[in-house]
């Protein structure tokens, strides 16, 4: 009875540890997650795995690549399909995407900031990702 007990009080202290544990930049490469941006105050869903991602915003789906510069900072670039339908999309894929910087991981929130150039100036943005589950997989 002893050595049950022992092992359910480790089993439930592991269990509670995992759940409030830190999470790395690479627990941010592939998932699910919640974007709450600070600037445009919209709430995105985004599925990642590995260099693809899809962004639904208000029912509308938008497909971008990553290029990965290490394991917290990467290039966001709006897929070919979504840069041939909007202008704005095909000028921030031709003058070097959306950059992301992460700025801190907070348990598992990771907050970020973007950049991109505009055509006159960098534009900054701030942002945060939530993330939801480990699950990621779309068409």
């Amino acid at each position: 009875m002893k050595k049950l007990s022992v092992l359910l009080f480790l089993y439930t202290s592991f269990i509670c540890y995992a759940q409030e544990k830190n999470l790395t930049c690479l627990d941010f490469n592939r998932g699910e997650f919640r974007n709450i941006s600070e600037n445009s105050n919209l709430s995105s869903l985004i599925v990642r795995n590995g260099n693809k991602q899809l962004e639904v915003t208000n029912g509308v789906e938008s497909f971008k690549r990553i290029e990965w510069l290490n394991d917290c900072d990467y290039i966001l670039f709006f897929s070919n399909r979504d840069a041939k339908k909007d202008s704005f999309k095909r000028f921030i894929n031709k003058n070097g995407g959306i950059k992301v910087k992460t700025v801190k991981i907070e348990k598992n929130i990771l907050y970020y900031n973007t950049y991109y150039f505009d055509g006159k100036k960098e534009i900054m943005g701030e942002g945060r990702l939530l993330k939801t589950s480990n699950h990621a997989s779309f068409k």
